[in-house]
């Protein structure tokens, strides 16, 4: 017990581990925002953990390929190319729920399963970098790469973006017209409908949101902490994504310690599993069941809906 404690307290106490708590939170807090995009809007994205990927590999590849561009033109395009395409997936998502009916939440996942393999694909075969044995693309440059602000952890000023991205989204649900409709038709899609509500822009922009928001946090990932997209690098970073949105009830603010203590857990997890040599991988366990926990907040509404629903009909 005394044991398992120190390791508590040094993550806390070690400049490494702490830098790199803060440094995964603040990947957390943007894909979170992004998660609570959705959820706001009455849906939830299970796709984050391909459009991680895909704004990771996206990044990584613009980057790679425009080395002769200086960093201030070529870091935006980059992180605007792996937003815009990744926010397309999403789109396509409320695409066919609003013309085919299909689960936006079921088309969301597959989505993200079907990606996955093609961007193992290209790492594994054409886009892999031709030095090393790493399955992974070329490194980015140095003029690339976030300046560390806590060495030797990776500790970059993209903690503060993500704090300030916080903020602004809890700005724009609270205190703007468009931002309250969107909150009131995640609550009564009905009401919002017969209100006159852009309900098709609504879920759109929700869907569009909360996809970008998952790539630009694969790109910050790229230029951040891995300097190149490996095979898996987004393993775990949307579920612990979804879970910070959730823990933090979709509040912009509250997304903030969510996403702090997120990246406490997991970075502790794998700690434990490392110093402990544990025979399984604990970190997914506590993920799983941190994120089963708290969905049954969100599930027990829905059923009890759709119970009124099957008595009226």
């Amino acid at each position: 017990m005394i044991s398992f404690l120190r390791i508590l307290a040094e993550n806390f106490t070690s400049v490494y581990y702490l830098g790199n708590i803060l440094n995964l939170a603040g990947f957390y807090m943007v894909a979170a925002v992004g998660a609570a995009a959705c959820i706001k809007s009455g849906e939830f994205n299970l796709g984050g953990e391909g459009q991680i990927y895909t704004g990771g590999f996206l990044c990584a590849v613009i980057l790679a390929r425009t080395e002769f561009l200086p960093a201030f033109a070529a870091v935006p395009l980059a992180f605007l190319t792996a937003s815009a395409v990744t926010g397309c997936l999403g789109l396509f998502s409320a695409l066919l729920r609003k013309y085919r009916n299909a689960n936006f939440m079921l088309t969301s996942f597959v989505m993200s399963a079907a990606v996955i393999p093609l961007i193992d694909g290209l790492i594994s075969g054409p886009l892999r970098a031709q030095t090393g044995n790493l399955l992974a693309t070329p490194f980015i440059a140095e003029k690339f790469r976030f300046s560390r602000l806590m060495p030797p952890s990776f500790l970059s000023p993209f903690l503060f973006f993500a704090v300030i991205m916080c903020a602004a989204a809890f700005f724009f649900y609270r205190n703007t017209v468009f931002g309250r409709k969107i909150c009131i038709y995640g609550v009564s899609p009905e009401f919002a409908a017969y209100s006159g509500f852009p309900v098709n822009r609504i879920t759109f922009f929700s869907a569009f949101i909360s996809a970008a928001l998952h790539g630009f946090c694969g790109a910050a990932a790229v230029c951040g902490n891995y300097y190149t997209c490996h095979l898996g690098f987004y393993g775990g970073m949307g579920w612990n994504s979804l879970s910070a949105a959730m823990i933090g009830m979709t509040n912009p603010l509250l997304i903030i310690p969510s996403g702090f203590f997120m990246a406490w857990l997991v970075t502790t997890a794998d700690r434990l599993t490392m110093v402990r040599n544990f025979p399984f991988d604990i970190s997914s366990l506590l993920q799983a069941v941190v994120l089963f926990l708290i969905s049954i907040p969100y599930a027990v509404p829905a059923v009890r809906k759709r119970r009124r629903m099957n008595v009226h009909s």
